[in-house]
């Protein structure tokens, strides 16, 4: 895993304001009491309790339905739901799915083109445009399960907003323990939320990684760190 380089019911309180209505004169405008300004001030954060959360959009792009990875996948997006709402950050992961998709030829080319660099080359003026099949998606991350031997990544897109993630297709791995792919995939779009690799090789974003640990028998996912929920929390608390 290595990187080359989103009702609740508040009660409200019952209270009456009395006031004194002054006596309009000519060219004055009747002076009105406090009370829709009180009220304003209430459902100021009543309004904000119930802001949509921000939509953090990933694009998964999928060869057949039949692809073991594709339902790790979703379950690392709502692994990441799961945390947003433990830290209590108004952000969810939202997918969309496409399978046997036209961009897919494309999409490859360009996994394969920056596997090969080995994350040698970081992005930067020289850096070569994505492929407008990626960015024309308009999305935080395109998700690539791919079929070729390549290094998974997560890639930050040169001059435009957004990561592009391939994921390898390891048969191998797959064979030994589905968690490892699982908690691939999961890291992967770690990275896309701005978290970084860290020297524990027990960690989620782990570089390198510890994987023999990870269970066999039922889905597991390595820990994040403190540091870790820090940085979402400065991240996206704001928003």
């Amino acid at each position: 895993m290595r990187e080359p380089s989103r009702l609740a019911n508040i009660g409200m309180p019952h209270f009456s304001v009395t006031t004194r209505r002054r006596p309009t004169t000519p060219g004055r405008t009747a002076w009105r009491p406090p009370a829709l300004l009180i009220l304003a001030l209430l459902l100021g954060p009543v309004g904000s309790a119930h802001a949509e959360p921000v939509e953090h959009r990933v694009v998964i792009i999928a060869y057949d339905t039949n692809d073991v990875r594709l339902p790790m996948a979703l379950d690392a997006i709502a692994f990441w739901n799961g945390v947003m709402a433990e830290l209590e950050l108004n952000v969810r992961l939202v997918e969309e799915l496409h399978i046997g998709s036209p961009v897919t030829r494309a999409l490859e080319n360009y996994a394969r083109s920056i596997s090969q660099r080995a994350g040698r080359l970081r992005g930067g003026p020289g850096e070569p445009d994505a492929p407008a099949e990626i960015t024309d998606f308009g999305v935080e991350a395109v998700l690539l399960l791919s079929r070729q031997d390549l290094m998974s990544f997560a890639w930050p897109l040169p001059r435009y907003p957004g990561h592009f993630v391939a994921i390898e297709e390891d048969r191998t791995a797959m064979a030994v323990n589905p968690n490892i792919a699982r908690n691939i995939i999961a890291h992967e779009i770690g990275h896309t939320l701005g978290l970084r690799h860290n020297r524990d090789p027990t960690t989620l974003m782990c570089g390198p990684c510890r994987t023999h640990e990870l269970a066999v028998d039922r889905p597991e996912y390595m820990r994040l760190t403190e540091r870790d929920r820090r940085r979402l929390i400065e991240r996206y608390a704001s928003r």
